[in-house]
Parts: C-alpha cells; sequence; structure tokens
C-alpha cells in the first residue's frame, strides 16, 4: 500500500462530498434560526456541510417551507455534479471543467435561453448543467425539461421537472419514466405538479450524496479493465491504531511525529529509523509501527510485505476485535502483493497461502473473517482462479457489497448471466442497509441491459449502416489529437466515393492557426493533404493504417461485441435514442498484436469509448462523440476525443479540383 497508496491519496482529496471546516450535526451544528424543529433539519445541516448551501452571518435562515425556484435547483444539482461527477464520467466522457468548451476547445456553450443573464449568479450553473444533459441525452436536452426561449428561472420548480435533472444521476434507460425511477429511489416524494420546496430539495440532496459516494452507477461496467476484482474502499489511510492524549510519553510523541510525517509527505528515512527503534524496544503499538514499516520506501517490497504481515500479527496478539483494523491491514498486504505480482505472477500465490494462514484465527461468518475473505478471493482472481474467487465471495455477499459486486461480475465473465441475475434476484437486504439496497437496485439495471446488448449492438449497426448508405450527408466537428485541436467541415459525398474538409487546427507550438482541408478519391484511396507551411499539397495512400481506433472503426458493432468484448448502454431522452459503448483496455491490447499501425505496436489502450445520438424516428446519427486513448511501444502517448454533429439536409457533391492533383508535391 505505502507506494501505491502514496500516489493515490493526492487524487482522492475530492472523493467525497464533505466539505471539511463544519461542525457536525451531532455537535450541535446549527446553520439557520428556521430549521430546529424541521423535518428536514439533518439533512439541511449535512447539505451545508457538503457546501451545496451558504451558510454564515449574512444568511440566517434556509426558508425550508419556500419554493425552490429552477434556478436554484440548477445550482444545487450543479454542485452535486461537481462532487460526483467521475461517477458520471463512463456516460459524459466529460474531464474537470470540460463543460466550459461546447467541443474540443473552440466555441463556448451557450443556453438557449433568453432570460438566463450571464452576468447573473444563476448562469454558469445552469449553463454546467445543460452542458452536462447534452452530453448525456444529446443537444438541447434541457429543453425536454424546460421547453421554449424563455427558462422563466425564478418559477417554482416542480417535483416532476426536478426528477427529470436527478435521473441523470441514476443511469435511467428511458426520460418518460423520470418521475417514477426518482420516487423508487426515494429521493422524491408527492405529485408530478407539487412545487418542489428547499427543504424537500435539501432531503434529495442528502440522499444524493449517500448514493453518489457509494457506488458507480453501473456497477459491472469495467470499461478500462482495471476495476476488478473490486475490494473496500478504505475511509481512514493514516489511523493511529491508538489513542493518544497529551502529555504523550517521549515513545509517544515519537510516533505520533512519524505518523504525522507519512500522512503529510514529509518522512525522511529519520522517519522509519524511529518507527524501526519503536518496533524493537517496549513501545505498545505494534500494529501501528509495522503498519507504517511497511511504507519504508527506500527498502524492498519483499522487506515491507514482511512488516505487514508483523502488523497483522500484532493484530492478534492483542486479541481485541477491530474489523476495520484488520480489513485496513489486510488492504495493506493486498496492494503491496499487486505491486509483487505485477512483475511475477507466482507471488500472488505466496501471499494467498499467508493470509489463509490467519483464517483459523477468526470466527467463520463474522466481520473479522470478511475483512480477510475479500482479500482472499481478490488474490484468487490475481492468480487466475475464477472459480476458487467464486467460491469464497458467495461465503458472504449477501452482506458484504463488493463480495455481490465481485460475485455477479465473475459469473457474467464466465457467461453464466442467468446464474448472475438470479443471485441479485434472490437479495434481500434489510431496509436499514441503504447500500445493499441500492447496490442491487443498480445490480438489476446492469443486469437488464447485459441482456440487451445483442439487440443494441443491431440498433447501432443499422443505424451506422444507414450513414454508409447515404447518397451524401455533412459533417460539422471539433477535435483534440495529442494537442492539436482541429475545427471542421466535412462533406461526403458517396455517390462519388469522395469526401472534402475544410476548417482550421491550432498546433501547440504555433499562436496562431493553420489552415486544414483535404480531399480524398476513395476509389484510387488516395488524400490530398495541404500544408499550409509550404503551399503545397500533399498526397497519400488511405490504405494503411495510422492509429489502433482507426482499425476498431472499421469493425462492425455486432463484430465489436463478439470480438472485442464492447459493452453498450441505451437510453431514450426526448426524440433521441443514445447508445454509449466501452471497449476494455485488456482486450484492445491483446487484439491489438495482430494490428499494424503507422505509430508501430501498442503497448496499452487506457480508454476506448463512443456516444451515438440518434433520431429515434429516422433511425439517423445526429451526432457522435468520442475519447480514445492509445500508447505505442515507442511511449508515444496518444490522446483523442472529439463530437461530429451530422446534417443530411444539404445535397453535397464533391470532386476533386484538378489543380489539386496536379499541385502535389513530387
Amino acid at each position: 500500500m505505502q507506494k501505491l497508496i502514496r500516489t493515490l491519496t493526492c487524487g482522492l482529496l475530492v472523493a467525497t462530498l464533505v466539505t471539511p471546516g463544519f461542525a457536525s450535526a451531532a455537535g450541535g451544528f446549527m446553520p439557520y434560526g428556521d430549521i430546529s424543529k424541521h423535518h428536514a433539519r439533518d439533512s439541511i445541516i449535512r447539505s451545508v456541510q457538503a457546501g451545496l448551501f451558504a451558510a454564515g452571518p449574512n444568511v440566517p435562515l434556509f426558508y425550508p417551507k419556500r419554493d425552490m425556484t429552477r434556478a436554484e435547483f440548477l445550482a444545487l444539482i450543479d454542485r452535486l455534479y461537481y462532487g460526483g461527477q467521475y461517477q458520471l464520467y463512463p456516460l459524459t466522457f466529460l474531464s474537470e471543467h470540460a463543460e466550459w468548451t461546447s467541443g474540443e476547445g473552440f466555441d463556448k456553450p451557450y443556453l438557449p435561453y433568453k432570460d438566463v443573464d450571464r452576468l447573473t449568479w444563476m448562469y454558469n450553473p445552469t449553463l454546467r448543467i445543460s452542458y452536462v444533459l447534452d452530453r448525456l441525452y444529446g443537444p438541447n436536452a434541457i429543453q425536454q425539461v424546460f421547453p421554449g426561449e424563455q427558462m422563466h428561472p425564478n418559477q417554482p420548480i416542480t417535483q416532476e421537472e426536478a426528477a427529470k435533472i436527478l435521473q441523470m444521476f441514476v443511469m435511467s434507460s428511458d426520460g418518460k419514466h423520470a418521475w417514477e425511477d426518482i420516487r423508487e429511489w426515494g429521493w422524491l416524494e408527492g405529485e408530478k405538479t407539487d412545487r418542489l420546496k428547499r427543504g424537500e430539495a435539501a432531503v434529495a440532496a442528502d440522499r444524493l450524496m449517500t448514493y453518489l459516494v457509494q457506488d458507480t452507477i453501473m456497477p459491472l461496467l469495467d470499461y478500462d479493465g482495471q476495476k476488478f476484482p473490486m475490494v473496500p474502499e478504505i475511509l481512514d489511510v493514516f489511523p493511529l491504531f491508538s489513542t493518544y492524549t497529551n502529555p504523550k510519553s517521549v515513545d509517544e510523541e515519537k510516533y505520533v511525529n512519524a505518523v504525522e510525517a507519512i500522512r503529510n509527505h514529509e518522512d525522511t528515512d529519520a522517519t522509519f529509523e524511529d518507527l524501526r527503534e519503536l518496533a524493537s524496544n517496549s513501545f505498545g503499538n505494534k500494529i501501528g509501527t509495522h503498519f507504517y514499516l511497511s511504507w519504508d520506501p527506500s527498502t524492498t517490497l519483499d522487506l515491507n510485505l514482511e512488516e505487514a504481515y508483523k502488523a497483522i500479527d500484532a493484530y492478534f496478539e492483542n486479541k481485541i476485535i477491530l474489523p476495520d483494523t484488520l480489513q485496513l491491514l489486510g488492504a495493506n498486504v493486498y496492494d503491496i502483493a499487486l505491486q509483487l505480482g505485477g512483475k511475477d505472477q507466482r507471488q500472488y500465490q505466496k501471499v494467498l497461502e499467508h493470509l489463509r494462514g490467519y483464517e483459523k484465527k477468526v470466527n467463520q461468518d463474522s466481520k473479522e473473517w470478511e475483512a480477510l475473505g475479500i482479500y482472499i478471493a481478490a488474490l484468487e482472481v490475481k492468480a487466475g482462479r475464477i472459480d476458487a474467487a467464486l467460491d469464497q465471495y458467495r461465503l458472504f455477499n449477501s452482506s458484504h457489497p463488493e463480495a455481490l459486486i465481485n460475485t455477479t461480475y465473475y459469473l457474467i465473465q464466465q457467461g453464466r448471466l442467468q446464474e448472475a441475475e438470479q443471485l441479485v434476484a434472490s437479495q434481500k437486504p434489510k431496509a436499514t442497509d441503504s447500500r445493499m439496497t441500492q447496490l442491487t437496485r443498480l445490480l438489476k439495471q446492469d443486469i437488464a441491459s447485459l441482456k440487451q446488448q445483442t439487440e443494441i449492438a443491431t440498433d447501432l449497426a443499422f443505424t451506422l449502416r444507414r450513414l454508409d448508405n447515404s447518397d451524401s450527408y455533412q459533417v460539422k466537428g471539433e477535435a483534440v489529437l495529442s494537442g492539436f485541436t482541429f475545427k471542421y467541415t466535412q462533406d461526403i459525398d458517396q455517390r462519388n466515393n469522395t469526401s472534402r474538409v475544410s476548417g482550421f487546427y491550432q498546433s501547440p507550438q504555433k499562436l496562431v492557426s493553420d489552415k486544414l482541408e483535404t480531399y480524398t478519391d476513395g476509389k484510387e484511396q488516395i488524400q490530398y493533404s495541404y500544408d499550409s507551411d509550404r503551399d503545397k499539397w500533399d498526397q497519400y495512400k488511405t490504405n494503411s493504417l495510422d492509429f489502433l481506433h482507426e482499425w476498431i472503426a472499421k469493425q462492425s458493432a455486432k463484430d465489436r461485441l463478439n470480438n472485442l468484448q464492447a459493452r453498450y448502454y441505451k437510453q431514450t431522452f426526448g426524440s433521441y435514442d443514445i447508445i454509449t459503448e466501452w471497449i476494455p483496455g485488456p482486450v484492445l491490447e491483446e487484439k491489438a498484436k495482430q494490428v499494424s499501425t503507422g505509430r508501430g505496436k501498442i503497448k496499452s489502450v487506457p480508454l476506448y469509448m463512443n456516444k451515438y445520438y440518434i433520431d429515434r424516428d429516422t433511425d439517423q446519427l445526429l451526432q457522435h462523440v468520442w475519447r480514445y486513448e492509445e500508447i505505442y511501444d515507442s511511449d508515444e502517448y496518444v490522446a483523442y476525443s472529439g463530437t461530429d454533429n451530422f446534417d443530411y439536409q444539404h445535397a453535397v457533391k464533391v470532386s476533386i479540383p484538378e489543380e489539386v492533383r496536379k499541385g502535389v508535391t513530387p
């Protein structure tokens, strides 16, 4: 855990929605003078602690019974999205702050409303949510919630309107049933036409926060091949393993200072020398000293692992049952095992045997037993013994979220979808166990989608064939390729098998844009490209591949599903069908061994994702959004993302000018 977790903890500061610096509700924190007797009091307090509502001397009252306006609700959802955007990333492809550009770096987005002024507080949050909805559901999706040229931002929002916004967080597959979906999740109550009160909005936000920090919206999706096996999230990575009060003894002071130094990434060789001294003398906290000695970056991973084992030994010597502590110690061993196993797969078996030796020290079916069992099962997966892992997970998957997710996932990976469905259907979580109740619901939705994979791939294939069979069409798009930003119009004349691209591009090395112009002769498989620096035309053959994503694009949707293990998810919203496609990197890396590209051999494929927005009435593709990442054996990193908008109304006719053909540089 020591070397990897140091890197991760720097990026995990935004993993929780709770804003530091506020007292807890239990501590008597009361941000407003009018909520003490309101039923939503606790939710309001937690929402304030999370930074969702303004509080302080200048905001003495909350007005929980007042109607919430449309603009206020969008501002609230904007803050919730900021805290949970990584949960939605598989469906939005949006990185942090990406909403500030409408495409990939050129034009800024705009609102389709005339009554939301750019200079008011409401403009930016409304714009961001509008853009997120566009990415999720297609162009101008917010118009399905607030139609017309006027949004009426100060008008009270209804429960149904609020539900249509909230549905972006629940993997809803049909926008028509937003109200029913959100009521089933328990986030809103009342009737569709009821005005949403501020107290009710705080309750919905509170429940949504709990949802966002517990599970991903698609628990079985492993789009980058890195998610499984899942293990519990450790909330406190730097515990003291004991309580220390002032005045401290010399040894206690030395230990607490060492932990603080490691927590703040300020440790030195002297830090670990102090810990070694404490471990060798009569200092009582052997769990802590050995745990943190396993983080020593100056020693080998084998020695780190030995210290991690000693921390578990010390735990059992204490004879005090602390499942959370044992889980952290098991996580530490597992993390070191991952680093060792990355170089030598046999290490997984060695660590597995050592961990199994601890099982006889705990009572079966206890929380301690589960704390060890989740890592034993994960190591079985890493060692390639999926059936053994499933046997282990099954022993406690009805009470342990990660065990249930892993069991379901690996059953599906083995083609046992019906068995996975039966497993999830058999779950009867307690009403008080919100995590398992929520997870079971998400798994059911995910499995329902998995059962439709062939149907969805067929629908996508039909739309793409329709595009290929169009006489002509025009594409307006923006893209970024390894730092180069493009804005273009592509005219495609399929009757003559020719196309033209015009526009401009921005090089990261230049302050000004360059002209972009190409012609492609599909019959001769030749492309003519204009070089603005030389004021010349160059000629290239188009029958070769430069990048892996070009090869993938040539595979049909059904081939991607069957041969590349593509995962599809289909949603409907307004007049659009939206199909999202993910292909896991490890599968592409294996298939790429047989593919030759101009960039060389593929080393890694961190990301391959597409979104297709389809007109439901005509089955025509209206928009395509993509994000690809490829790393080649030369260590060249290629990141490619963009948005294309399709127009079938123009009768496009393209012919390659004779001066272009003649102007090619010899």
